[in-house]
Parts: C-alpha cells; sequence; structure tokens
C-alpha cells in the first residue's frame, strides 16, 4: 500500500531532466510512494501520481462534490419552503403583526444560577 503524504513538499522530488532521461526509474519511485514532485528550476511545477492514486483522488472529489449538491439542494428546498410561506394570502398581515406586537409576547423567560 502506498503511502499518504500530507504536503506536497514532503513529496520525493524529481527535476524534469531526471524525468526524461531516468522515465523507468521516476515510474518505479512512482508506484512505490504514490507520487513524485517535479520540479524545474528548484520549484515544484506538477505531480505525477499512479493510476491508482488518480482513481482515489477522482472518486473522492466527486463523492465531495455529490455531498455539495445534496447539501445544496436541500437548501434550496429550506429556502423555497421559507418564500412559499411568505407568498401566502395574509402573510404580510401576519409578519406586520408579528412585528408590531414587539415586547409584548408576555412574561420574560426567567435565567440565573437558580433556575
Amino acid at each position: 500500500m502506498v503511502a499518504r503524504r500530507s504536503s506536497i513538499e514532503a513529496l520525493p522530488r524529481r527535476n524534469a531532466t531526471q524525468v526524461r532521461s531516468r522515465w523507468a526509474e521516476v515510474a518505479r519511485e512512482v508506484q512505490v510512494s504514490g507520487s513524485v514532485a517535479i520540479t524545474n528550476h528548484d520549484r515544484v511545477e506538477m505531480v505525477l501520481v499512479s493510476a491508482e492514486e488518480y482513481e482515489r483522488l477522482a472518486t473522492k472529489a466527486a463523492g465531495g462534490l455529490a455531498q455539495q449538491q445534496a447539501t445544496l439542494d436541500r437548501l434550496v428546498a429550506q429556502f423555497d419552503a421559507e418564500l412559499a410561506t411568505l407568498r401566502e394570502p395574509g402573510a404580510r398581515d401576519r409578519l406586520e403583526d408579528m412585528l408590531a406586537s414587539k415586547g409584548q409576547g408576555g412574561p420574560r423567560p426567567k435565567a440565573g444560577y437558580s433556575y
């Protein structure tokens, strides 16, 4: 199993010239470590990953997108329900009545250490 690294800085590095001239060696290193940072002038420009790692990342990304869409759908449904109540006949009158009754809701709740 390939070890997971949390930072691009922790990846093994190969410069672009090494990748071109020693492809088989770099490919073996990717199979062992899961990924290799490819540098150009000591700056990481890309990361070479194994096909297995790519599939894992793609699946994880797709799952995240599906979860975000489900959350968005739920929020849209909640918003639509709230909007529907505001569009009901008499909604304006009920809202104005509620705002006019400010402070007239009954006795204040008791709070403190003794309650």
